[in-house]
């Protein structure tokens, strides 16, 4: 029983004890903004702390000095516990407030708000910018010293003027990321200011800080380049001295070179190559790195391995010709050159630079003749020391041919031709209706075929015809490849052929007169019949439609009659026929 009795007053001391010591701290209001107002006056602001339970609520007192070490005096006491802004009227030079709590309790301790000045705040000071391995900017700055910094904006300065970026609403921050500018177009120029909670922003810092940005300098056809970047200005001591670091053929970065100078001269290899520039502060704390400025393979490599892969017939009045050459060739223009002999070759066009060297590029030429030539194509390249290179060769296939009146087409086509290539086959493709299928293939030796279409008498006149060749390359460089150049479509029109009988019977077997048409894809048609005296008995446009020997509903009387067959086909071709026909009873 006496151990619990020293359990319960030890238990019923802490607790009285927490809530004395408790009700010895009164909390202060959060002064959050003091604001002059353009008729001098000053507005303070803040928001109420938690009510305390020591006591009944007395005020809250407002301290005021112009000078941030005192003495301060009482300004007023505000006796509204719910009320969170006063004026203060009148009052000019820079003035400093805190805030206390008071309660009707004893023997507790107001604590004091921030002290907050009617100075704009400071703007923060710049410790370095620098560009990061993403590109980005960062912006590293101590905080500023104003008690009432609320955020920071951050400035690009262009021109001599400085343009808000962004704002960081955190007053404690250190740190800003840019990854809106491009710092390998050039150096970058940033500024910060200081916002206070009533949003009043603070003079712009006049100390900026500029990125470091490096570029070369380069003489085509040289071995040597030179690598240039600005100086890194504003900190306190300067710059201590800058290394330059090399990464060559996208490996490790080593360093080059340690200078204080701006400028260094580097051998310019085959490989690529990429700087970075770093400033080291006289602190001995901040660095600042440039962009990565790199270069590719040295201008004075020359067009190697230049092919011509593929020259192909695409559509009417176009070929496609394909193309590659080494992907570290330095080319500046390429002019694509026809002719129609292998020897003689003019520029058609300066085409864009592929930018991708590693595939097979493709240019398309739109003004061939190509139901009418075959042509030779090869293309030119310039590099940058000014020397010319050739490709290799390559020509198109032309198909031609014609119709023999013995329902025979005739088909011949030209070789087709790539250097470093052979033929190995042609294969013939044939288009009836709306497909091609395979015909025939032949030898590389064969250039031409003849077919009878006298199966496709009764379907469309016109047959058209493509020539595919396979050829198979071996380069020098060791590339082997097989590729399919296809010919222009050659389509043969067989003329409309039409057929007429010479008797038939109204009551026999053959009872009705109608023309027979081979090949009849026709878009117009005209078929009539007369008596002797020229009197016409029948008309139709219909080559379905035949006459059956009566006319006004009787049927006339056995005799000759004379006739007449019109046919313009679908290529504007006209067949016509006249004759007579015996009518039998």
């Amino acid at each position: 029983m006496k151990l619990l009795k020293i359990i319960f007053v030890n238990l019923f001391f802490l607790i009285c004890f927490s809530v004395i010591a408790k009700a010895q701290t009164l909390q202060a209001p959060d002064l959050q903004c003091v604001n002059v107002l353009s008729n001098g006056d000053i507005l303070l602001t803040w928001s109420t702390p938690p009510v305390d339970p020591c006591g009944v609520f007395t005020g809250y007192l407002i301290w005021g000095s112009q000078n941030i070490n005192g003495p301060y005096t009482l300004i007023t006491t505000v006796l509204s516990q719910i009320q969170t802004t006063y004026t203060i009227i009148d009052s000019t030079g820079t003035w400093f407030f805190y805030m206390e709590s008071t309660y009707a309790c004893s023997g507790y301790t107001s604590l004091s708000s921030d002290t907050l000045d009617t100075n704009l705040p400071l703007p923060p000071v710049i410790d370095f910018v620098s560009v990061l391995a993403t590109k980005d900017i960062l912006i590293q700055f101590q905080p500023s010293n104003s008690p009432d910094a609320y955020a920071y904006i951050i400035y690009v300065v262009f021109g001599g003027s400085n343009f808000p970026m962004d704002t960081i609403y955190n007053g404690n921050a250190t740190q800003y990321i840019d990854s809106i500018n491009d710092a390998s177009s050039g150096a970058l120029t940033y500024t910060i200011a200081t916002m206070d909670s009533c949003g009043n922003t603070g003079l712009i810092s006049v100390i900026p800080h500029t990125t470091i940005f490096a570029y070369c300098e380069i003489s085509n056809c040289s071995t040597t380049g030179k690598l240039i970047w600005n100086k890194y200005k504003n900190w306190t001591g300067g710059v201590n001295h800058y290394e330059v670091f090399v990464s060559i053929g996208n490996q490790p970065n080593v360093l080059l070179l340690t200078t204080n100078d701006t400028a260094t001269t580097f051998t310019y290899g085959a490989d690529s190559m990429c700087f970075t520039v770093v400033a080291y502060a006289s602190n001995g704390i901040f660095t600042s790195l440039s962009n990565i400025y790199c270069l590719p393979a040295n201008p004075s490599s020359p067009v190697q391995d230049f092919y011509i892969r593929n020259v192909t017939v695409a559509g009417n009045g176009i070929i496609d010709i394909y193309f590659s050459m080494n992907k570290n060739s330095d080319v500046r223009t390429i002019k694509v050159e026809r002719g129609t002999d292998g020897v003689t070759f003019s520029a058609i066009e300066v085409m864009d630079i592929p930018t991708d060297l590693s595939v097979i590029n493709v240019f398309s030429d739109s003004t061939p003749l190509t139901n009418e030539l075959s042509y030779y194509y090869r293309f030119e390249a310039l590099d940058s020391c000014g020397v010319k290179s050739n490709s290799t060769i390559g020509k198109s296939i032309w198909l031609d041919g014609g119709a023999y009146s013995s329902l025979i087409n005739h088909l011949e086509w030209e070789n087709f031709e790539l250097d470093y290539g052979g033929v190995t086959s042609y294969t013939l493709f044939r288009k009836i209706l709306n497909t091609y299928d395979s015909v025939t293939t032949v030898g590389s030796s064969t250039l031409d075929y003849q077919e009878s279409v006298e199966q496709y008498v009764d379907q469309n006149g016109t047959i058209c015809y493509l020539i595919v060749a396979t050829d198979t390359l071996n380069f020098p460089n060791g590339i082997i490849d097989t590729v399919r150049s296809t010919s222009n479509e050659l389509c043969i029109d067989q003329l409309v052929k039409i057929l007429v009988p010479n008797a038939f019977a109204p009551n026999g077997k053959n009872n009705i007169f109608k023309p027979v048409m081979r090949f009849a894809d026709n878009k117009s048609y005209l078929f009539e019949v007369y008596n002797r005296w020229g009197g016409m008995l029948f008309s139709t446009k219909d080559a379905t439609v035949g006459w059956d020997g009566f006319y006004q509903g009787r049927i006339v009387e056995q005799g000759v009659y004379a006739y007449m067959v019109q046919v313009v086909d679908n290529q504007g071709h006209t067949a016509e026929r006249k004759g007579t026909v015996m009518l039998l009873r």
